[in-house]
């Protein structure tokens, strides 16, 4: 039996016993309950098992070089060396067939995992969340029996060497995916993709049985900060990979497939906080239940974007339209049937939705979901617009400038907002309690801020470069963002100094020891704490390095001892030399003897890279050197060198950059800190 059949066959059982796990799931409301609980289960866990095997097929057929598989020729790494096997096992997630299978495979770990609780505690909305996330499953195994989906496709016979085994032709994967980054970056995405399908499943549940109590939040809160958790890892490593690799001066592009991971983290952050209102107040209820299906339709979205070649980018794949309209259906049928679901239970959801003063939890919490509504809903539009129909305002196409225009206001008013929700009270306060508890946050953003101000005239302003927009407006949004960025730092700070003092006052422990123990005993709270200081501190980053990039564009003789000089920096040449990778790929590596003033920097070595897999087509890539310091990040790439000797460098000045990756890593902290398993759970 060929790979191609073994693997289809897998697929195939998967599907059966998916669909018999929701039939059997639907006989749990009948007389037969009893048998169909465990079965319902028992068949989830086959498909995982059947999954589980193609999977693995699929790992053994990238380790072991087997290029009869189609999706194998095609993303097989060239790299060798020691780590070879793990770039070989990256391949799984690489290409447009194997990331699908991929996604499958951890929507069917979920779902096992889902009926497991179900079936240790006997739970009804369990078992009807496990069957919502079978259904999920089916559409996910179709599409992979679509051929442009499909792993299991033979490669055609001519294009094999049939005594060795070997290609004949130029495929591998692509040369920018061979990085530490690529190996990180898609399975901390698709980890997040697919937990985001549980409360989703978890409230289509608790509508179907007319259980519209808190349960399904509890069951699902922790999968789903962990999955909003793991989407956020996946962005950051991301823009990293973006930043180091793509070499365009930048770590975000605004590109749709970009966007697309976005905007299930958008939508994430409203149902993370709808759902906090909803646990503690029973309010919010319908809108949760909302919410939880518009972030599952973002995430199919994504695929949409990337997989029906409903738009350009350098990340989507080719034109398909049976996924098109697969995905389309099931983006529509979700929300129809959420919305249905919705208003059919209405009654059960009459709620503690209304809220009388502004200044409380629930309107910090309905403003935090407004503002990410309306951000999702204005990046899907400038996302889609190119292929949209000119009578919704679509045939336009939307450039980076557009996005900043709307992002950065947006994000500057959703901070502040964020920032104050912890000082507020449910049902609200009075001006003078919310003084009374602001004034030494505030006192202290005021500290913070006078320091970045500080930063700002002498790290900052000095790289601006004017652009379309007026000097005033992007100064006064730089300043406001600052300003925002000083006060969501102070603010947990302060609240985690302010709770460390009175518990060391009220129970005799010192300062350090209490702070450890609310840290540890009030893990989602702490963690919410950290979470709002990390935003913080990329808002600072983000302040400079997007807004005052100061760029040069140089041009200097390959001759050692050249210097070429840029804002303080100057560039001696060393050497360019040419070398041959173990694996085939030839570089050129431009090396620079680097100073500040007079201080030697050290050897910088920007490098052009023609793959083995690209040579006859003359095509590259690059590989930037960097100067990182803690106020700003100083970026070179070498570009070539022209007829007359004069190589091409660009030299960038991102202030702030390390603010962005250091805000990034405590904003990981803080969400994995709040998405902690308690000791005792009830369910998933």
């Amino acid at each position: 039996m060929g790979l191609d059949t073994l693997g289809n066959l897998l697929l195939a059982f998967a599907s059966i016993c998916a669909l018999g796990s929701i039939v059997s799931a639907a006989m749990t409301r009948t007389p037969a309950r009893g048998g169909a609980r465990p079965l319902a289960v028992y068949l989830t866990y086959g498909t995982l098992a059947f999954t589980t095997l193609a999977v693995v097929l699929i790992v053994a057929a990238f380790l072991g070089e087997n290029f009869t598989l189609e999706y194998v020729a095609y993303n097989h790494p060239t790299l060798v060396g020691p780590w070879a096997w793990l770039f070989r096992v990256s391949g799984i997630w690489a290409g447009r067939e194997g990331s699908l299978l991929f996604w499958e495979w951890l929507i069917a770990i979920y779902a096992a995992y889902v009926g497991y609780k179900a079936l240790k505690h006997d739970d009804d909305l369990g078992f009807a969340a496990t069957g919502v996330l079978n259904f999920i499953q089916l559409f996910f195994l179709a599409a992979l029996f679509i051929p442009l989906n499909n792993p299991f496709k033979l490669l055609p016979p001519e294009y094999l060497d049939p005594q060795t085994g070997r290609l004949l032709i130029e495929a591998a994967m692509n040369p920018l995916l061979q990085t530490w980054a690529m190996v990180a970056h898609p399975p901390t995405l698709f980890i997040g993709y697919a937990g985001l399908a549980v409360p989703f499943a978890f409230a289509l549940a608790a509508l179907f049985l007319g259980d519209t109590s808190k349960r399904w939040v509890q069951m699902s809160d922790r999968i789903t900060v962990f999955s909003w958790l793991m989407l956020g890892v996946g962005i950051g490593l991301g823009a990293i990979w973006a930043y180091i690799e793509l070499a365009f001066g930048g770590y975000w592009a605004w590109d749709p497939v970009e966007n697309a991971s976005l905007l299930p983290w958008l939508t994430g952050v409203a149902l993370i906080h709808s759902m906090t209102v909803y646990r503690r107040r029973e309010g919010f209820k319908g809108w949760t239940m909302f919410m939880s299906a518009v972030t599952f339709v973002v995430v199919l979205l994504g695929t949409f974007i990337t997989r029906s070649g409903i738009v350009q980018s350098v990340h989507a794949f080719e034109q398909d339209p049976l996924s098109f309209w697969l995905f389309l259906s099931m983006m529509v049928g979700s929300l129809v049937v959420m919305v249905g679901a919705i208003v059919w239970r209405r009654d059960a959801l009459a709620g503690n939705d209304a809220f009388d003063r502004v200044i409380s939890k629930e309107g910090s919490y309905y403003f935090n979901n407004l503002i990410m509504l309306l951000a999702t809903f204005l990046i899907a539009y400038m996302t889609l617009a190119q292929s949209l129909p000119a009578w919704i305002g679509g045939g336009k196409t939307y450039g980076i400038d557009d996005y900043n225009l709307l992002a950065r206001p947006l994000g500057i008013f959703y901070i502040l907002v964020m920032t104050v929700c912890p000082i507020l009270s449910w049902g609200g306060q009075g001006w003078a309690e919310f003084w009374k508890r602001a004034k030494w946050p505030l006192a202290g953003g005021l500290a913070v801020f006078a320091g970045l101000m500080a930063i700002f005239f002498n790290g900052m302003l000095p790289y601006y470069q004017p652009a379309g927009e007026s000097a005033f407006w992007h100064h006064f949004i730089a300043v406001s963002g600052l300003l925002t960025a000083a006060l969501a730092i102070a603010l947990p700070l302060y609240l985690f100094y302010d709770g460390a003092r009175k518990r060391a006052a009220a129970r005799g422990e010192s300062f350090f020891t209490a702070l450890r123990r609310i840290m540890t005993k009030a893990r989602t709270q702490s963690g919410g704490y950290l979470t709002h200081l990390g935003m913080g501190i990329i808002l600072v980053g983000l302040v400079g390095s997007t807004m005052f990039v100061e760029t040069h564009e140089l041009s200097v003789e390959t001759k050692p001892g050249t210097v070429a000089e840029a804002h303080g920096y100057s560039f001696a040449v060393r050497e360019l030399k040419e070398t041959t990778e173990p694996n085939g790929d030839v570089v050129y590596t431009l090396e620079l003897a680097a100073k500040r003033g007079a201080r030697d920097i050290g050897v910088l070595k920007p490098k052009i890279v023609f793959p083995i897999q690209l040579q006859s087509k003359n095509q590259s890539t690059q590989k930037v050197a960097l100067i990182q310091e803690p106020l700003k990040d100083v970026f070179v790439s070498f570009h070539g060198v022209d007829q007359n000797g004069q190589a091409s460098v660009t030299v960038k000045f991102f202030p702030m950059q390390w603010w962005v990756w250091a805000g990034f890593i405590v904003t990981i902290v803080g969400t994995a800190l709040a998405s902690w398993p308690k000791r005792q759970l009830q369910a998933a």
